[in-house]
């Protein structure tokens, strides 16, 4: 054939191949741009091998809050910044996988073995061994690997936290104290509210309580889930790249920026019904007259099979007998002042065993019913039991030997509280 003669035939047949190749080439940037927007906004919804931004495998990390506390700028410098006693010890797994974050809060008083030093707490490590050796001693306690560590001075939270543009957090009681020693004075109300970094400093070490320092940690984790619901926000992901470089004069790690980015960029996407975040399992004892928080190693165990290794598929699930449960009773509710108590009977009712009933200094409008022990199971037992409402948290709040403790809010004091099924 001549194509000649059809010139509009050879045209066309030459345009075809170049018509191709540009919506290929369009399709591949289409496809890039989402690959890209979703590892900024949801890289949960990314192949592991297309995360450029945030985690692919998971990773342990062990964060030590530093108490040290140095009256002038000057003094502030070298490892000095980072060699004090470590007031907040909290061991941080990050699944990508599950879109998850488990937290395992530490008690600083928990009670160890330190060869040539012998029986001491916990807090003293990082102090006499340093961040290294104290990432050693974590993984023998806990029978876990342990990937980086963090290890941040209370300047440097302040810092973190004003770039940021303050937290805000539900402040659960009237805190004051002053400590000239420590430059630390805390004076908060009550009440929801916008916290600055060195506001936000004395509510994680406030301790002057009745459940001394587990009501801190308690509180500590009350901050960490503030700053993930902060790390949602777009505008927070943009502050990243400052957080990072403020890192060099205040915070010591082993990670590198681009592993902090990822990391970050991770948590902030993981949502609150996936933050797990508990105590390491333990009890208050006695030693030589020294109070220590003397860990159950069984129950420790079970914790890290279950949060850590996510061996849930092991822990088959039995309803537990009601008696065998013990639960906490807050009233978070402006609308019925004895709705704690009401609570509490229909409980006793079904036969739980009730640890405590008490009033909470300030007011929500959604209930959240603790599961203190990773027990998600039991936690929805009793939400069950007290007319399904309100949402599972798994965390601590109230006696650490409770194991669910419920926070009412306004929407139980609306429900009809009642016996709606028979006791046994």
């Amino acid at each position: 054939m001549n194509f000649e003669r059809y010139p509009s035939i050879l045209h066309n047949r030459r345009e075809r191949k170049p018509r191709f190749v540009n919506i290929f080439i369009f399709g591949f940037i289409v496809f890039l741009t989402l690959i890209l927007i979703l590892n900024i906004y949801n890289p949960s919804l990314v192949p592991s091998e297309f995360r450029l931004i945030s985690l692919n495998k998971k990773v342990n990390i062990l964060l030590l809050g530093c108490d040290e506390v140095f009256p002038n700028e000057s003094e502030a410098n070298g490892n000095a910044l980072w060699k004090g006693r470590s007031d907040t010890i909290i061991v941080v797994n990050c699944n990508p996988f599950k879109n998850s974050i488990n937290a395992l809060n530490i008690p600083r008083d928990t009670r160890i073995r330190i060869p040539r030093h012998g029986i001491e707490k916990l807090n003293y490590l990082n102090s006499v061994l340093g961040p290294k050796l104290t990432k050693r001693h974590m993984e023998n306690l806990l029978k876990v690997r342990i990937d980086h560590y963090v290890v941040i001075n209370v300047r440097g939270l302040s810092r973190v936290i004003d770039e940021l543009g303050g937290i805000e957090i539900d402040v659960p009681q009237r805190m004051q104290y002053t400590d000239r020693s420590a430059n630390l004075y805390i004076n908060l109300f009550p009440g929801k509210q916008i916290l600055n970094g060195e506001q936000a400093v004395g509510f994680v070490r406030f301790r002057h309580d009745n459940l001394g320092d587990i009501g801190r940690i308690q509180r500590q984790q009350a901050f960490m889930r503030a700053v993930l619901t902060k790390l949602l926000d777009p505008v927070t992901f943009t502050k990243i790249p400052q957080i990072v470089s403020i890192y060099k004069k205040t915070i010591l790690t082993d990670m590198r920026p681009k592993d902090i980015l990822k990391i970050a960029n991770f948590i902030r996407n993981v949502p609150p019904p996936n933050q797990n975040i508990v105590i390491l399992p333990g009890e208050f004892g006695q030693q030589r007259n020294v109070s220590y928080w003397i860990p159950n190693q069984k129950e420790i165990n079970k914790i890290i099979r279950k949060l850590f290794y996510d061996e849930t598929k092991f822990f088959r699930y039995m309803k537990v007998d009601p008696k065998d449960i013990k639960v906490s009773v807050f009233n978070a509710s402006h609308k019925d002042r004895g709705l704690a108590t009401k609570i509490a009977d229909i409980l006793r009712e079904y036969g739980y065993t009730i640890l405590l009933i008490q009033d909470y200094e300030s007011y929500l409008a959604k209930s959240r019913v603790y599961a203190q022990k990773a027990n998600k199971e039991i936690a929805l037992q009793v939400k069950y039991d007290i007319g399904n409402v309100g949402d599972i948290l798994i965390g601590n709040m109230g006696p650490p030997e409770a194991d669910v403790t419920i926070l009412a809010g306004d929407d139980l004091a609306n429900s009809k509280l009642k016996l709606h099924r028979k006791k046994k």
